[in-house]
């Protein structure tokens, strides 16, 4: 192999494969990314077994070939280069790196040691804008378990209807739902690992693709952009029938600023050391008291400028679990409905539809 391309868009390529690197013991080719010429381009590839990358970038091919390498020494190297063409060219088993005044050479393996990233036929593709799609993950993700144990809520329920793509996450304490308009024709539930939708929201962030495409078999999922795939295996499993627990009438709702809400849990959770318990109390037709306390350090107490409709009544929460919404909801206003201090409360606003958070009370 031989082949010449920018520093700039071999920085970019690595950057897209090398996280997927998982610093394997037992298998140390994962540790690797595979090289290869392909399709007029250079092909960068890399895979943990459950998830696999694959990015072209442009590049003169003067000798198709291709060599796997240890991702992070590659990765430093071109890192620490100047903005400059490279030349790479494989010779018994090792890389050579070039530039107009810099030559090296890393240990490498064949290229067909490397193990195959699955491949899913591309037909009927599934389609939603990238920005839409990364949104929506940002908004919906972090409310996934960390649960070994449950691996059904550990993933993300993707959730095809005719149009529409619904996303949810949950840990049973709290849910988060993000319908997207989607080009498809096709009616299915996959729930897919944390990690592989995590690595999606990174790709579509990085890339200049409008549009993702998507396309599954039966134990595999792959998204697709201009320049880069990534493959991920399916978590098999039944996903919580959450629908059940969404309430759809409210005996109160309380509408806010959410960087006023935010800053006043984050002051309340200074005084919450032990279970991050801020209780809310609201009365019509403005009052919302957040408050919090602590044995050992005191207590903090924020009058908030809102509108209340409907019953008065106080609700405790876990502060964290309503920060992590309002650091992604991406509004300015937001509005709490709830029922009563025993029963799942709605975080939403009006200017984001399509939305939903389910957060549970704290009972004491």
């Amino acid at each position: 192999m031989k082949v010449i391309c920018t520093q700039e868009n071999l920085k970019r390529g690595l950057g897209i494969t090398s996280r997927v690197s998982n610093g394997s013991t037992t298998l140390p080719v994962l540790n690797n990314v595979l090289i290869k010429t392909d399709q007029g381009g250079l092909k960068l590839s890399s895979t943990n077994l459950e998830m696999g990358v694959n990015t072209w970038i442009r590049c003169k091919v003067d000798e198709q070939g291709g060599i796997s390498v240890p991702a992070k020494t590659f990765v430093d190297l071109i890192n620490n280069l100047p903005n400059d063409n490279v030349t790479l060219t494989t010779e018994n088993n090792h890389l050579l790196i070039e530039t107009s005044n810099y030559q090296t050479k890393i240990k490498g393996l064949a290229p067909d040691e490397f193990p195959l990233i699955p491949q899913i036929e591309e037909q009927n593709p599934i389609e939603v804008k990238s920005k839409e799609l990364k949104t929506a993950i940002s908004q919906t993700a972090f409310a996934a378990a960390y649960s070994e144990t449950q691996p059904e809520i550990s993933g993300i329920l993707f959730n095809f209807e005719e149009g529409l793509l619904k996303m949810a996450a949950t840990d049973r304490y709290r849910l988060a739902e993000k319908a997207l308009t989607i080009k498809n024709s096709v009616v299915k539930s996959l729930i897919i690992p944390n990690k592989a939708v995590q690595e999606l929201a990174k790709i579509l962030g990085n890339g200049d693709s409008d549009v993702a495409q998507i396309f599954f078999s039966q134990n595999q999922i792959m998204f697709k952009t201009e320049e880069t795939e990534l493959t991920s295996r399916l978590i098999d499993g039944q996903y919580p029938d959450y629908k059940q627990i969404v309430p759809q009438t409210f005996n109160t709702e309380i509408d806010l600023a959410a960087d006023q809400l935010s800053t006043a849990m984050r002051t309340a959770g200074i005084f919450t050391q032990t279970g991050n318990n801020v209780t809310l109390e609201f009365e019509e037709p403005d009052k919302l008291t957040i408050s919090s306390s602590s044995g050992d350090l005191g207590e903090s107490k924020l009058n908030i400028p809102c509108k209340v409709t409907g019953q008065s009544g106080k609700i405790i929460f876990n502060h964290r679990y309503i920060l992590d919404c309002l650091s992604t909801i991406g509004t300015k206003n937001v509005t709490f409905q709830i029922i009563n201090e025993n029963s799942p409360a709605l975080l939403m606003s009006r200017d984001l539809p399509g939305y939903v958070y389910l957060v549970m009370p704290i009972k004491i």
